[in-house]
């Protein structure tokens, strides 16, 4: 129970420093720019400007305007599933061209959420384990509510990954180039958080022969 209790541990902080390290970077020619062009999640969900510019710019792009054209005019002489998979395209496509500023500031404000709600289930998760493993006694029931809580936590882990690749995949298919890669950041949170609900599981298995009992007063 210690070893695995550890290892939950270790996981556990290795997510929350995830948080903090780069999770996108500029690239040119295959190789990183450096530390000042990389940001992380939290930055990420405190730089609002930066996606302001960034929708600007798309507004303002002759490629989108050409593109639009392109899908509209193909997407009605197809069928089957590349209709569908333009129509997708197509919609996607107006859906960014009406996002406004307003738009922008709640994005940002759900992406704040995620990545605070992720901190504090992290810490939780630490509190319920870590207090549990320095006494040498185990509750099952906190075992359990850790299994949930890391659950939530791996859940939210993968979709702000996915959510990392889906901005690095926009701004690539824009400039036509790899210029924003994943950093380290964006692959240590999901698995960090993976890796600890791995953990959870195998701590409340053993649980059920293994935990220690407060006595009971008689």
């Amino acid at each position: 129970m210690r070893v695995v209790s550890w290892v939950f541990v270790l996981c556990t902080t290795l997510g929350v420093v995830g948080l903090f390290l780069p999770c996108l970077e500029l690239q040119v020619g295959g190789n990183a720019v450096g530390k000042r062009a990389a940001i992380s999640l939290y930055t990420a969900s405190t730089k609002r400007e930066l996606v302001r510019r960034m929708l600007a710019a798309y507004h303002g792009s002759n490629k989108r305007r050409t593109a639009a054209e392109v899908v509209r005019a193909v997407e009605s002489r197809t069928k089957g599933r590349v209709k569908s998979a333009l129509e997708d395209t197509r919609d996607a496509m107006e859906t960014l061209d009406a996002t406004s500023d307003d738009d922008v500031n709640l994005a940002g404000i759900a992406l704040a959420v995620a990545v605070w709600t992720l901190f504090g289930l992290d810490v939780l998760l630490l509190v319920l384990v870590f207090t549990q493993l320095m006494r040498g006694v185990y509750w099952r029931g906190r075992l359990v509510a850790a299994l949930v809580a890391s659950v939530a936590a791996a859940v939210l882990a993968v979709a702000l990954h996915l959510a990392c690749r889906e901005v690095a995949w926009q701004a690539n298919d824009e400039l036509e180039r790899t210029v924003v890669a994943l950093a380290f950041g964006a692959y240590l949170v999901p698995l960090a958080a993976i890796a600890s609900v791995a953990a959870a599981v195998m701590l409340v298995t053993r649980s059920r022969r293994t935990v220690a009992r407060p006595p009971h007063n008689r």
